[in-house]
């Protein structure tokens, strides 16, 4: 049983080799394996599985940890990194997770990025930062651990599968397994991979029993300073392609304008895509503050991003409403609004429990999927 080799992480041949080298260093047994198709037998991507004796899994955890292997800071390991864009998907395995993995897929084949899957566990006897292991320590709830263990390695034979029979796309992706609060995992990962985007699944609105305080998308949109694409489990976006009509809204200001460009430059300019401009002015705030934000003023913004991108189709929206969520959901649904764009900022604790924000209020109103970017 000590001798049986467990699989302690999956990575590119070059990272497989970095680890090995550094726990042989430590008088650690380590076997690496190419990881084939499990049917075909044919190699769906560079990936290696880095594995261990189980009697060394412990101490070969304490040595990832100790030594911050594979930090993007460490200059080793920007060494051995491709500069490709990356693109984080956190999951739970469940169906929209799986969905959320099958969008990014095919947004990382369209900017040509790569792809994280991560998934945050909870253990309460064993508290512990494990970038990417995917075997965990013994511990009374080994059978949960390795429960966990096992639902990733299933999730990435699934992967596999659909690549090799052609359904997705063959994108180069890894995977990271953490312990901790869901919210702070996933914000302090985003500090650590520096994606340029993060990927969440969420039930949407029918299935959201939670309160909005309790919604986890709500609370990693508001923590993390990377855009977010929130995709619910009803969403008919199955590919990059299937995005046909952006709502983008906007408060006029210039944060919102920059993260316009933002939108094009990063996520849609490989399409020709509808995009709205949309603005609405809250009729219960104060007059002379709403006024201000005329149609004149979206129009001739309008004006400036047809000149700035005359490939996509770019139009403007301007309602007034005392509701601002309820009138986007009132539109988008009416419109057949692919994704609805909006830009917001990280905010503090306080901030989400007295001032929640539109992002917030929009993602539990609503079953479209929403891209939140950074002003």
């Amino acid at each position: 049983m000590n001798d049986e080799l467990l699989t302690l992480a999956i990575h590119t041949v070059g990272k497989a080799k970095v680890l090995k080298n550094v726990l042989e260093s430590y008088g650690i047994t380590v076997s690496l394996e190419k990881i084939e198709h499990p049917v075909s037998g044919l190699s769906v991507s560079d990936r290696y599985s880095v594995k261990v004796r189980n009697i060394d899994l412990s101490k070969a955890l304490n040595i990832i940890e100790e030594n911050r292997l594979f930090n993007y800071d460490d200059k080793s390991t920007q060494a051995i990194d491709d500069g490709r864009k990356r693109i984080l998907v956190a999951v739970d395995f469940s169906d929209y997770s799986l969905k959320a993995c099958q969008i990014a897929f095919s947004i990382a084949k369209e900017v040509n990025a790569k792809v994280k899957i991560l998934h945050v566990y909870h253990n309460i006897y064993y508290p512990s930062h494990i970038p990417f292991a995917d075997s965990l320590k013994e511990s009374p709830h080994e059978g949960l651990l390795n429960k966990t263990r096992k639902q990733m390695l299933d999730l990435c034979v699934e992967i596999d599968n659909k690549i090799a029979t052609e359904k997705w796309d063959s994108i180069n992706y890894s995977y990271s397994l953490r312990e901790g609060v869901v919210e702070e995992e996933i914000e302090s990962f985003v500090k650590e991979y520096k994606p340029f985007l993060l990927i969440l699944g969420t039930k949407g609105k029918n299935n959201n029993q939670s309160s909005v305080l309790g919604n986890v998308t709500a609370d990693v949109i508001e923590m993390v300073n990377i855009p977010v694409l929130a995709i619910p489990e009803s969403s008919p976006i199955n590919s990059a392609k299937d995005i046909k009509h952006v709502v983008f809204l906007t408060s006029l200001l210039t944060k919102d304008l920059n993260s316009f460009n933002s939108l094009i430059n990063d996520f849609i300019s490989y399409q020709d895509i509808k995009i709205t401009l949309m603005h609405v002015n809250n009729i219960m705030a104060n007059k002379e503050e709403s006024a201000v934000w005329t149609e004149t003023v979206l129009q001739s913004i309008c004006t400036h991003f047809r000149e700035e991108y005359p490939q996509l189709n770019i139009d403007y929206k301007l309602i007034e409403s005392p509701d601002v969520p309820q009138a986007v959901n009132d539109y988008v649904e009416k419109e057949n609004i692919t994704v609805v764009c909006l830009n917001t900022r990280k905010r503090n604790l306080f901030e989400r429990i007295f001032a929640p924000s539109v992002s917030r209020k929009f993602l539990v109103e609503s079953n479209k999927t929403i891209l939140v970017l950074r002003g």
